[in-house]
């Protein structure tokens, strides 16, 4: 039986964890933070609401999660303005936070799993060697990377494979959250829900236990340069002239939070040449961290389940090749997708409309269930120039 260390309890670490154990694999998780359920859900100066669909889906069922998503998130319905629901979504879906996520795997190893998932938390792992898989003095036939866009495994991979290398590249996409803390029944919490396209501002919904309806509104905008105010009053002025919508659901103590708030690069995208080398392997945004186009924690999830297929398909020193030769077209497909979003960019809406109108709206086609993130882009690279 192969012994296998996974850096990282996040989502993808967690679904792979469990895929693993439903093969009878023992894994050991080492995970800097503490356990979800004694973690904050969300950290209003960087988590924004994830929707969970088709490639998310994909590895819910894998898993034979879904009961334990319904019990810990929203189900997720579409994409809404005010006026119309444009993106239906009719399959199982959801709507939370990334620690919504956690907590949902977390119940189902612990309830299904315990026996062959062992959890190390509060465990900073900065150094190891991938090339005789150790960690924190411990050898493992195999390590796996799940630890995030800024990733010590990734790290030592560079360190340590020769050949191993990593591109950068960015666009000029970055997001401030503002909580709407006056909704009430004016919006549909089981939506992603429009409000602005430019800039691009987007509310959905984070469960809360604190809040007498179960959930706290988070409004993600989205513009194309750093936005920083003043005073309440100079973002109260801004709002009003770019997206006056969200006055109406929001009060005067959470646009005084919203002028004190950093606003977040979103735009930074990074590639990897291999996503394998020694005993390692990488997945999730350590294997390919790309801009928010709804599809980091869908592609986390069916990351893992990828890994898991390789490494049962075969001898575990080949797993790894056959893991790249499955995930690295996704991986790059993906990246290259949430290159082509651009907030406050008119030219890249009117080429979307066209593009739509030719049959490839690669912002929904990505949530597909059944289509892969490299159909899509094969799809949209035969608009030729469109796309160039």
């Amino acid at each position: 039986m192969a012994d296998i260390a996974i850096i990282g309890g996040g989502p993808g670490g967690l679904t792979a964890a469990i895929a693993l154990a439903r093969r009878g694999v023992r894994t050991t998780v080492f995970e800097r933070e503490s356990h979800p359920e004694r973690m904050p859900r969300f950290n209003l100066d960087r988590s924004y609401p994830i929707d969970l669909t088709g490639h998310g889906l994909r590895a819910v069922r894998h898993i034979d999660a879904v009961a334990h998503f319904d019990a810990h998130l929203v189900p997720f319905r579409g994409i809404r303005t005010r006026r119309r629901v444009f993106d239906r979504w009719s399959e199982p879906g959801w709507i939370g936070s990334r620690g919504d996520i956690t907590r949902a795997l977390m119940s189902l190893a612990e309830e299904r799993h315990a026996e062959l998932i062992d959890f190390v938390f509060d465990s900073d792992v900065r150094t190891l060697d991938v090339h005789a898989g150790e960690v924190a003095g411990r050898r493992f036939d195999l390590v796996v990377g799940a630890d995030g866009a800024g990733s010590a495994v990734r790290t030592a991979m560079r360190e340590q494979v020769e050949g191993f290398t990593v591109t950068t590249a960015s666009v000029p996409n970055h997001g401030l959250l503002l909580e709407l803390d006056q909704v009430g029944d004016k919006l549909d919490k089981h939506y992603l829900n429009g409000l602005a396209f430019t800039p691009l501002v987007i509310a959905a919904v984070v469960l809360d236990e604190s809040k007498p309806d179960g959930v706290r509104w988070l409004c993600v905008i989205g513009v194309n340069k750093p936005l920083s105010f003043d005073s309440p009053e100079q973002a109260t002025a801004w709002l009003r002239r770019h997206c006056p919508r969200v006055l109406d659901l929001t009060g005067e103590r959470a646009i005084a939070d919203f002028s004190r708030r950093a606003c977040v690069d979103l735009g930074q995208r990074l590639t990897c040449s291999h996503l394998h080398g020694g005993r390692a392997v990488l997945l999730g945004d350590a294997a390919a961290a790309f801009p928010p186009v709804g599809q980091g924690g869908n592609a986390a999830l069916e990351s893992a389940i990828v890994l898991a297929e390789a490494l049962a398909s075969g001898p575990l020193d080949t797993a790894g090749a056959r893991y790249e030769a499955a995930w690295k077209p996704e991986a790059d497909a993906i990246s290259w997708i949430g290159g082509q979003i651009r907030y406050q960019d008119r030219r890249m809406l009117v080429r979307g409309i066209i593009a739509a109108a030719c049959g490839v709206n690669i912002t929904s086609q990505t949530k597909s269930s059944t289509r892969s993130y490299a159909d899509v882009r094969r799809a949209a690279g035969r608009l030729g120039p469109l796309w160039a």
